[in-house]
């Protein structure tokens, strides 16, 4: 059974569409990479995540965080909005990583909302998967529940 904001029309507001603009803009090439990378089998799998907090110098804290083969993106750093590409990572791969940065001493008292989708197959063209992102994060912000962590895996 469906929740009840499974059944929200999604709202693209001026936010959310500048957010889109940057995601396009500066994941259209790293999307393809990923995808040429799971077609000639150098990698299995990968996970594309929005992450935000009211946390001072967030894009600071994810990157001392993540792995040396995940790409950070600034989508709005006044708004600490960021976006990550994790190479050989499944969804649940992803939710862990988040569930441990939220318990991180740095992180301190605020929140962190993560948006998680695990792609394991290059199905999808990239502006499919694109919009697949961007609306798994409105859902998560827009959300009537407390989860502050929501993820798919597209295959």
């Amino acid at each position: 059974m469906a929740r009840k904001s499974d059944n929200k029309k999604l709202i693209y507001d001026e936010n959310i569409m500048r957010i889109g603009l940057v995601l396009y803009k500066k994941s259209e090439i790293t999307i393809e990479i990923l995808y040429h990378l799971m077609k000639t089998k150098r990698i299995d799998s990968f996970s594309a995540i929005i992450v935000s907090s009211k946390m001072k110098d967030l894009g600071k804290f994810l990157k001392k965080e993540k792995r040396s083969t995940d790409l950070l993106i600034e989508l709005d750093p006044v708004n600490n909005i960021y976006g990550m590409f994790c190479q050989e990572t499944q969804v649940d791969g992803g939710f862990y990583f988040m569930r441990r940065l939220q318990h991180h001493p740095d992180l301190g008292r605020h929140n962190l909302y993560a948006a998680i989708i695990g792609v394991e197959s290059t199905h999808y063209p990239y502006k499919d998967l694109l919009f697949i992102i961007l609306d798994t994060y409105i859902k998560l912000i827009n959300s009537d529940t407390d989860d502050t962590v929501l993820f798919k895996t597209v295959k």
